[in-house]
């Protein structure tokens, strides 16, 4: 599938307010986002309706191979991914809500200055300790046993790989840019956490991991615009990384706000990447503090 939802400019920035940083480092640019939570009702259907979509290819794959035509998922019971993800730990969903943010800042807000970049799938499909815990616990729900899905059993391990990919095109329509995202999502801020998140993108290879997972997923799509992407990217994978230049992005969202010193504005460093970040391309690092990160879970993901 292709994603096509967008949220309405105006009520975005009146909920998540930018605050202008001045960094020095001419790679690296990091900008901060602070949720006004009496601005969420706004967009709120328009959010919840951005979030679904981005799940809605991880759902497809669930339901690959009990579908029938005769028949569609009318009732719960008979549908493999009903309580796909609400019945999923909160960790997991504040992962989800983590590379959702990744990517809706980047086709919003732009990265190192343009607007054009496309994030065509999220990769959740690939998620597969969370699909076998899926089963688990729709067999618990069908037999009448309990399931406390934010008990620490319920954990599940995150998604290896990329968090997300976004690209931009050139006139003739190749991939000219791709950028790399990290994302993470905290209740409060770690240090380890960030410095391990700079890390895993210094890492990162020229030809960033999840191109051919995206292969994968679109080519599962017969739509026009599915197998334009394709073509894209196995371009890309067989020897497109040579020219597509490499972009690193981290989007850092946390649910705690900085209070001392007063005039601190964000978590992450403000003129230059943390020290384990070894790699020399250009770094866009987004932060977004958020004051009701439970709250915000629950409305997208678990229908509160």
């Amino acid at each position: 599938m292709i994603r096509f939802r967008r949220i309405t400019m105006q009520p975005l920035n009146a909920w998540l307010v930018a605050h202008p940083l001045n960094g020095s480092h001419a790679k690296y640019e990091l900008r901060v986002w602070r949720e006004v939570n009496a601005n969420f009702a706004a967009l709120r259907d328009e959010l919840i309706a951005y979030a679904q979509e981005a799940l809605d290819d991880a759902r497809a794959r669930i339901r690959r191979g009990f579908e029938d035509n005769l028949s569609p998922f009318a009732d719960p019971i008979d549908d493999p991914a009903a309580h796909y993800p609400a019945m999923l730990n909160r960790i997991t969903l504040q992962g989800y809500l983590g590379e959702t943010l990744a990517g809706l800042a980047v086709e919003h807000f732009g990265a190192f200055g343009k607007l054009d970049w496309h994030v065509p799938a999220f990769l959740f499909r690939f998620h597969d300790q969370e699909f076998q815990h899926l089963d688990l616990i729709n067999e618990r729900l069908l037999m009448g046993e309990a399931h406390d899905r934010d008990a620490v059993s319920e954990m599940r391990p995150g998604r290896t790989g990329d968090d997300a990919l976004a690209f931009r095109i050139d006139q003739t329509g190749k991939i000219s840019h791709v950028l790399a995202l990290e994302a993470k999502c905290l209740g409060r801020s770690n240090s380890a956490i960030i410095a391990d998140a700079h890390g895993k993108l210094a890492a990162g290879t020229r030809r960033p991991s999840g191109i051919r997972e995206l292969i994968t997923l679109l080519s599962d799509y017969e739509t026009d615009e599915a197998q334009a992407w394709v073509v894209r990217l196995l371009e890309l994978y067989r020897d497109g990384f040579r020219t597509a230049k490499r972009r690193d992005g981290l989007a850092y969202t946390v649910g705690n706000s900085p209070v001392r010193p007063a005039t601190r504005v964000s978590w992450l460093p403000v003129d230059a990447p943390h020290p384990s970040y070894i790699a020399n391309r250009r770094f866009d690092a987004m932060e977004f503090q958020l004051e009701d990160l439970e709250g915000l879970v629950d409305s997208l993901y678990r229908g509160a």
